[in-house]
């Protein structure tokens, strides 16, 4: 299966395999794009051309063919965890969603968008059901269909890169055993978090050091301690959220991944004693390399960029 994530700065995709029933990586590759993936550039007709004309090259020059499952940055949806209280009978669990995506969304622009919606595990909530809610334009997703079509690649599924990145690290690290792990993005100008328990989605968040802005690249961070710091400051309040106390490494493993993953980070962030332990998800070392793709092996050194696109190509696993 193929796995293809379009993300903010760039574009990647995983191809992987199954040989005697264990997954194998064939081929992967990753582009830079000078053109960030916005809501905004997406509904630019000039910026989509340029889109799909950067999409085309690389499907010709890798004869990219068959299925394949996308993964799109989260910043284009709306993420919620919406709570509902015990006593309200399941024939009224869809109004009590549309209430929620109400709140979102104006009632008079509810036909330009789409929401779906998941029943979360119960048990951490008083007297509450759980549920994972995700809004989408639908004109972005339209818009995203678009610059596949008539290309030799058939969308199979389209997700979330969040939750991609999490489907590859529950299939290859094993985090089902883990009472709370978190994940996280981290990019340039922003780190996503995805708490998971037991191996199931818990909560996210995203966070920035200055004002969000989906075109602003000049939040960076000034050192891998300042980054920790502000991850650290992120966990703590979200911790205290989920009526957990912050200190004696509550949480089981942070995981990281993305262009800001570094062991300079990883070392700052043990020191905060929030996690028994920080991993840098590597998930080509926990993957049959193809030996006849020639140096496969020294361009995955740096595999946790392509943590979304396996996950997405995971998703056919038997």
């Amino acid at each position: 299966m193929l796995g293809f994530s379009l993300l903010k700065n760039s574009f990647q995709f995983v191809d992987i395999h199954y040989q005697e029933g264990k997954p194998v990586v064939n081929q992967f590759a990753k582009k830079a794009t000078n053109i960030p993936f916005t809501p905004t550039s997406l509904l630019n007709d000039s910026l989509k051309s340029d889109f799909r004309k950067l999409i085309e090259e690389a499907i010709n020059f890798y004869k990219l063919e068959g299925p394949v499952i996308l993964s799109i940055d989260s910043q284009v949806a709306m993420i919620r965890k919406v709570l509902i209280d015990l006593t309200i009978p399941e024939s009224e669990i869809e109004e009590q969603i549309e209430w929620e995506v109400n709140q979102i969304v104006p009632k008079e622009s509810m036909s330009e968008f789409l929401y779906v919606y998941e029943t979360l595990p119960s048990g951490y909530y008083e007297a509450k059901k759980a549920f994972l809610l995700v809004v989408f334009r639908k004109e972005i997703l339209e818009a995203v269909k678009k610059l596949f079509l008539d290309t030799p690649l058939s969308i199979q599924f389209i997700e979330l890169d969040i939750f991609s990145a999490f489907n590859g690290a529950n299939r290859l690290f094993g985090i089902r055993e883990q009472d709370l792990c978190f994940i996280a993005d981290l990019r340039r100008d922003v780190i996503k978090f995805l708490a998971a328990r037991k191996g199931d989605f818990f909560d996210s968040c995203l966070t920035s050091p200055n004002n969000d802005s989906e075109e602003q690249e000049a939040n960076k961070y000034d050192s891998a301690e300042d980054l920790a710091n502000h991850m650290d400051k992120e966990i703590r309040r979200k911790l205290l959220e989920y009526q957990i106390e912050p200190e004696g490494n509550p949480i089981e493993t942070l995981f990281l991944y993305g262009e800001n993953s570094n062991l300079e980070l990883a070392k700052h962030l043990e020191d905060s004693n929030l996690a028994k332990e920080i991993v840098i998800l590597e998930p080509f070392n926990k993957l049959e390399l193809n030996p006849e793709i020639d140096n496969l092996s020294e361009k995955g050194m740096r595999s946790h960029e392509y943590s979304s696109c396996i996950g997405s190509a995971l998703r056919s696993a038997p």
